[in-house]
């Protein structure tokens, strides 16, 4: 059995509450900022494990039932392996820099390029949203869920 616990000082589900708090504050300082938004979701998506640590089911029946939970975990796993090909990922078709100009024409940073989050129909209208939503609301809008959950502790 493994003695690893936690990460240094992010031990419980609350603490990656908190992680996504200051990834969001990144976020919001920088709107194009792609790390900050890989990090953000990234770690959302790993809120589930820490709080069914041994019940992949539990997990697995959390996500589904959750609108901003399945877009989380395409996003999150999108980013990670570079294409979330599990059937279960319907909620994204695409993310991408909002660009101004094309790559390479003005210095990165001279426009702000916010991150554009590609939502399917269906996910769009469980949110009540237009398809085409900014990283950083769709950020906003997973924290507020994680810090108004009965499961954080």
């Amino acid at each position: 059995m493994s003695e690893f616990d936690g990460f240094a000082e992010l031990r419980k589900p609350i603490d990656l509450v908190r992680k996504l708090e200051f990834d969001l504050n990144r976020i919001n300082k920088s709107p194009q900022d792609q790390y900050a938004a890989f990090d953000f979701f990234v770690t959302a998506e790993h809120i589930l494990d820490w709080l069914y640590p041994d019940s992949k089911k539990d997990r697995e029946t959390h996500r589904s039932s959750e609108t901003l939970l399945r877009i989380t975990s395409h996003i999150a796993n999108g980013a990670k392996h570079f294409d979330a090909k599990a059937g279960h990922h319907k909620s994204v078709i695409g993310i991408e820099k909002n660009r101004y100009v094309e790559l390479g024409y003005v210095e990165e940073g001279y426009f702000l390029e916010p991150l554009l989050l590609h939502l399917t129909n269906d996910e769009a209208n469980n949110l009540k949203t237009d398809t085409h939503v900014e990283a950083s609301w769709l950020a906003k809008m997973v924290l507020e869920y994680w810090k108004n959950s009965d499961k954080i502790a």
